[in-house]
């Protein structure tokens, strides 16, 4: 069996576009709040398209915080630190991001099947966990620095799919050793990107078979910082 086989067989067993769009939303109004460290957890903005919406301060909804803490809990029992790196995104560059994502595919798949094609590579706005403030980028640390997870955070590339066999066995078991404390903690994964992680969007709610999500998207940012 080719490489190419076993990323098509792992793709397969992955939510996709058809899966999540008509999953039910029924907002439950809960906030957004910004993650606080602790010797636990670390969370860093890492992308600069949200600083200047919300700075380097990352934003999840109240749940997401308290059940990130319990993630990273279980991984300081391991030696390891979690980092998050991502964390609400607003709805204004989820569209940005989506509609260039459509605008590159356009002409090489069928009209009506671009939302799906695109959303492989950017989520479709509606259904998109990172503007609702469930979803979440995370990595583990040793020694302050990322531990070895054979592919970057952000490296868009099949060997970044959880459960290549590709990549060599410590690395996987690092990135199962994540995966086992989020989704302790509650989280969906998404096990495309071995980083990506939610609770109470589509993608958490089609995964634990709940009857609607939990949150719905929306758009926030902080307060403009005063001129001096």
């Amino acid at each position: 069996m080719n490489k190419q086989t076993v990323y098509q067989a792992l793709e397969r067993q992955m939510l996709g576009y058809a899966d999540l769009v008509d999953v039910a939303v029924s907002d439950d109004g809960e906030s957004l709040v910004p993650l606080v460290e602790t010797p636990a957890l670390v969370a860093h903005q890492l992308r600069a398209e949200m600083l200047p919406i919300t700075g380097r301060q990352i934003y999840v909804r109240q749940t997401v915080r308290e059940r990130l803490g319990q993630a990273s809990l279980q991984l300081q029992a391991a030696g390891l630190q979690l980092q998050v790196g991502y964390g609400y995104r607003a709805l204004s560059v989820q569209r940005a991001n989506f509609a260039r994502q459509r605008d590159r595919l356009r002409g090489t798949v069928p009209e009506a099947s671009l939302n799906e094609a695109a959303h492989r590579c950017v989520a479709v706005p509606e259904i998109a966990g990172h503007p609702t403030g469930g979803a979440v980028d995370v990595r583990p640390l040793v020694a302050d620095q990322p531990a070895d997870c054979g592919t970057a955070m952000w490296e868009f590339v099949p060997d970044s799919y959880t459960f290549s066999p590709f990549i060599g066995r410590q690395q996987r078991d690092t990135r199962l050793l994540l995966r086992a404390a989020m989704t302790a903690a509650g989280f969906a994964p998404f096990d495309g990107e071995w980083w990506h992680f939610s609770y109470g969007d589509k993608e958490w709610a089609r995964y634990y078979e709940q009857p609607a999500a939990v949150y719905q998207q929306l758009e926030f940012s902080t307060p403009a910082e005063p001129q001096v």
